[in-house]
């Protein structure tokens, strides 16, 4: 029978903690990116994006039940001291850039969404395609986990 070293128990307990908080092999922590998240949503080229607004937002994040490397994300805006629903989106850990994005089409916008987690800050850009524009920056500040 074979021994198992102190540090291997350790190393095990460790492994079994991340794939819990939903970190896998090459996937990011869904754990790290849930939670509810505010603060700024601002325009950063209006030639590109004229009808753009800067906003205060609350990003609402949750692990999606079906897939592991993915999260759904609720975004309100806040106007007049009230939050008032912009939608939802699904959002999939980009192992090469360590973020999460949402790429999106409608009949006025090709875009894609990347967020990116530091600790308790939330940072993000919204790029139109296919002219690669940086039409939106996001900083948000964790409010709560789950």
């Amino acid at each position: 029978m074979k021994t198992v070293r102190p540090w291997q128990l350790i190393a095990a307990v460790f492994l079994v903690a991340r794939l819990a908080q939903g970190e896998g092999q090459g996937g990011g922590a869904v754990g790290e990116i849930v939670g509810t998240w505010s603060g700024s949503s601002v325009c950063s080229d209006r030639q590109a994006a004229p009808s753009c607004n800067d906003e205060k937002v609350v990003y609402e994040i949750k692990a999606s039940p079906d897939k592991s490397d993915t999260v759904l994300v609720k975004a309100d805006k806040i106007v007049d001291g009230k939050r008032v629903p912009m939608g939802d989106l699904e959002f999939t850990y980009d192992a090469k850039s360590a973020s999460w994005t949402s790429e999106f089409e409608t009949p006025r916008a090709h875009g894609l969404w990347r967020l990116t987690v530091n600790g308790a800050m939330l940072t993000g850009t919204l790029t139109l395609l296919p002219s690669k524009a940086v039409v939106r920056k996001m900083a948000l500040r964790r409010d709560r986990a789950p």
